[in-house]
């Protein structure tokens, strides 16, 4: 996901396949699709595997299956083709839906997270219980007095899976403000860098953390 000032109308299919950025079957695939929409605030559209939007201060664009190099290339892509969009911020975000063994383990993930003490003094009345519904952590660089070295940072959001019975959801957002430093080069084309220096190590850090917390929780 970017966040900046877009043209939301030129972000097309057609546009997309003309750049050599999608295919023929993509172009088809977009074009019958029930999701697209193209105007000037925003252009909209799916195909077998990725899901596109873009409005006119936030561009997003989605896998909708397992993540792969070309997904970081067709990011890349598209902002290459718009080098001198104002571009403000890049969040690389990992989605995961971990099914766990028990109920019991389950619960014990909700504990340890977010331990029940305080709530069951604030509501000791019999029958109230508490569970964790969405939990997030912020994660920044600081220095000793703790105060924030950039505008990057990342926040891992924990939550009950809509998805699979006795699932945890974890989702990761590696957060990246982007600044042209001179004339020489854009903000998009810093996006762009961005992407293509962190997409696969912040990939195998979300992978970690998920991992971690789960090994760790259990482990309790």
């Amino acid at each position: 996901m970017a966040v900046g000032a877009f043209n939301p109308a030129i972000f097309t299919p057609d546009w997309l396949e003309r750049n050599n950025l999608i295919g023929k079957d993509d172009l088809d695939g977009a074009r019958k699709g029930e999701s697209l929409i193209v105007s000037r605030q925003v252009c909209a559209f799916e195909t077998d595997w990725f899901g596109l939007q873009v409005l006119e201060e936030q561009f997003s664009l989605t896998s909708k299956g397992p993540l792969t190099p070309a997904f970081a290339d067709l990011a890349i892509g598209i902002l290459a083709l718009v080098p001198h969009t104002p571009i403000t911020a890049v969040g690389l975000n990992f989605l995961g839906h971990y099914r766990l063994a028990s109920t019991d383990e389950y619960h014990q993930v909700g504990d340890v997270l977010a331990p029940k003490d305080i709530w069951a003094s604030l509501y000791p009345e019999e029958h109230c219980t508490a569970g964790l519904a969405d939990l997030t952590i912020r994660i920044q660089q600081t220095d000793k007095d703790r105060n924030a070295i950039s505008g990057d940072e990342k926040r891992i959001s924990i939550q009950p899976s809509t998805k699979v019975r006795y699932g945890v959801f974890f989702a990761y957002n590696d957060h990246h403000a982007i600044a042209s430093i001179d004339d020489t080069v854009t903000a998009a084309e810093i996006a762009a860098a961005t992407i293509v220096a962190d997409w696969e190590r912040s990939w195998q850090d979300a992978v970690r953390v998920f991992d971690e917390i789960l090994s760790q929780a259990l482990a309790g």
